[in-house]
């Protein structure tokens, strides 16, 4: 279960390219600065690709929120079972396309939108198991992010 939230978490940053090697210093990316702080997630739905399309809403199992530094690396937890912190690598690719690599699995590229300055909107590709029966099947990712003062 717990490798299926953190699926879910993954795709929050639905949700970022490989993180610093050996002795390389990660410096920081202009394209990352609108992206960097701590956000919360206000809505972060998951919906099933076939029918009937159920609909998870992942803060019924508890908070979840992303930070990212201005290398953009990036850590993102979802407060559920005790907590699970998700590390990686935030890219953008361009105006409306972000990608999360994280350490737990393959890079997870996001649509984003700032709705205003300090909110973000994302959507990806994402994988749950809607019906708890131990199998993820594939979904799409809607989160809607504030930034903390």
């Amino acid at each position: 279960m717990r490798d299926r939230m953190a699926r879910g978490a993954r795709v929050a940053w639905v949700l970022l390219a490989t993180g610093a090697c050996g002795t390389e210093a990660v410096g920081p990316d202009p394209a990352l600065e609108p992206f960097v702080g701590t956000w919360d997630a206000v809505v972060f739905n998951v919906t099933a690709d076939a029918p009937p399309n159920p609909v998870a809403n992942l803060l019924t199992l508890g908070r979840f929120w992303i930070s990212v530094e201005p290398s953009g690396q990036y850590t993102a937890t979802l407060e559920w079972l005790g907590g699970f912190a998700e590390i990686g690598q935030l890219t953008v690719q361009n105006s409306t396309t972000l990608v999360l690599d994280s350490n737990t699995g393959p890079p997870a590229p996001s649509t984003y939108l700032f709705a205003m300055t300090d909110s973000l909107v994302l959507d990806g590709a994402t994988e749950f198991d809607f019906n708890l029966h131990g199998t993820d099947e594939p979904g799409q990712a809607h989160m809607e992010l504030v930034r903390r003062p």
